[in-house]
């Protein structure tokens, strides 16, 4: 692993002047952003027209065509990539709907590379090319590398698409798309009516997710993997590694984290606030707690992508401003208090949703239509299905985060001292344009390297921070090749 702290692909000016000062700096507190910086909701971005007639046509052919069922629109955005689902040779790819024991199932796309590295000793020689099509010696195939990918909140394993092919370029890596239970495709059941006054309550909410996820991982047989999650995806898989991470015993004696390493990609939930349900704990029980087992704009990580779909425009409010007694504010406060779900709107207005869905669609995926129209609706016919499955998931962020989109159990206070004592390496990743606090993953980092210095011996670069230039939220999609540059150089893969 890179012993650089910080990943890029091109130095943004703010950081690099920042680097130049002492390292003994002091970083910003986490609670809430303390800089204005311009995002991609700034940006004077071309987007397509989405037209209402065709909003019509689309409520017509989802609701009574019958080659538009969830299957049936996924099989067709995924095959845009030259593996699925016919192979190309060098990637096998299948979904997958593993049973969980309680009737429920994960959804999974997997992709496997199973291509042989044949540059050393097999170039040049008969033999070498005999195995290379078929008929000498077989190749060693190389050892099998699994990589999880969580989604963030009310998406879905498809919006990764512009990503599964470089993802899976390297020889050995299996991947592991999967929806989260209650979203995508995955089983949505009724989700139950947690309450979330204390942090057990918290814990309650994200065992309902997290639990899955391992009796996915083990009746899947998956031991010993990578872990890459986005935004809400990210908290989870902080959760899950806190409950889920241990040490494995492998062929030879040695002992392994079950996870290898851990991608946060924009998460939300990392900076304290006063919303914290821990933020009176003494240095005491905030120990206790890491030892224990079990700028942000307004809702951001709901509404961002969210209100802009339910009311065709984007807001994006100063923390400052952001006053509990102004009228917008109360409104906002009581839906949030009572856990209303923006997708009740949309799953209710008949023709005119697909309208509304476009909003996102357009924006997000502006480039896409503009390169290649026929893909661009491939994935908002996908998105469309995401959007109007029935409510379950999407019920949770309401109980795990507070109005402003600010953790009721910060990961800053939780995340620290576990990773340390894991030995697990993570890489905490945003955009430049990135409308997520940046600045809190940047403590997170400082944090979790100044625990591990004091280790014995000492820990050196157990945590790294970085951005992806032209990139927001999600910055996977914004820019993919440099997205996957950062993520095969913090996990050593070559290319």
């Amino acid at each position: 692993m890179s012993t650089s702290t910080t990943y890029k692909t091109e130095e943004p000016a703010e950081q690099a002047s920042s680097e130049m000062e002492s390292s003994s700096r002091q970083l910003v507190r986490s609670e809430g952003p303390k800089r204005k910086k311009k995002t991609e909701f700034d940006e004077e971005r071309k987007r397509p027209i989405y037209p209402w007639s065709d909003s019509f046509k689309d409520w017509f052919k989802h609701g009574i065509l019958k080659n538009y069922t969830d299957e049936q629109v996924e099989s067709k955005l995924l095959s845009h990539l030259p593996f699925y689902p016919v192979s190309d040779g060098k990637r096998v790819a299948k979904i997958i709907d593993t049973k969980l024991d309680d009737g429920n199932y994960i959804h999974e796309f997997c992709i496997e590379n199973i291509e042989c590295d044949n540059s050393d000793s097999n170039e040049g020689n008969e033999e070498g090319v005999l195995s290379k099509i078929g008929l000498g010696k077989s190749l060693t195939p190389p050892e099998v590398t699994d990589v999880v990918l969580v989604h963030g909140y009310a998406a879905s394993l498809g919006l990764f698409i512009d990503n599964f092919d470089s993802l899976s370029s390297i020889p050995g890596v299996k991947i592991h798309a999967i929806d989260l239970l209650g979203f995508g495709f995955s089983s949505r059941p009724k989700f139950p009516k947690f309450p979330n006054n204390t942090k057990e309550d918290i814990y309650k909410v994200e065992d309902w997710f997290i639990d899955s996820m391992e009796e996915w991982r083990i009746k899947r047989n998956i031991n010993r993997f990578i872990l890459i999650g986005h935004s809400f995806g990210g908290y989870l898989s902080c959760a899950y590694a806190m409950k889920y991470n241990r040490k494995l015993i492998d062929a030879s004696s040695k002992a392994q984290n079950l996870i290898d390493k851990m991608i946060l990609v924009s998460p939300v939930g990392v900076e304290r606030s006063k919303y914290s349900l821990i933020k009176n704990d003494t240095d005491l029980e905030t120990r206790l707690e890491n030892q224990s087992e079990s700028q942000v704009p307004l809702t951001r990580e709901l509404t961002a992508d969210q209100e802009s779909i339910v009311q065709g425009t984007d807001t994006q409010p100063e923390v400052e401003n952001d006053d509990e007694n102004t009228r917008g504010r109360k409104f906002l406060y009581h839906l949030w208090r009572h856990h209303y779900s923006p997708f009740g709107i949309v799953r209710n207005i008949g023709p005119v949703r697909s309208k509304f869905i476009s909003r996102w669609t357009t924006h997000r995926f502006a480039h896409v239509y503009y390169q290649n129209p026929e893909h661009f609706f491939n994935v908002h016919n996908y998105i469309y299905r995401i959007f109007n499955g029935p409510g379950s998931g999407e019920y949770a962020i309401t109980r795990v985060l507070d109005v402003g989109a600010m953790a009721r159990l910060p990961l800053i206070d939780r995340v620290p001292q576990k990773v340390v004592d894991m030995k697990l390496p993570t890489l905490w990743l945003y955009g430049d344009k990135d409308w997520m606090n940046d600045e809190a993953g940047q403590e997170i980092t400082a944090e979790i390297n100044q625990l591990a210095k004091k280790t014995s011996p000492p820990i050196n670069s157990l945590a790294q921070f970085g951005y992806i230039t032209n990139a927001g939220h999600h910055l996977y999609l914004d820019n993919p090749p440099d997205f996957a540059k950062v993520v095969f150089k913090f996990l050593g893969f070559k290319k």
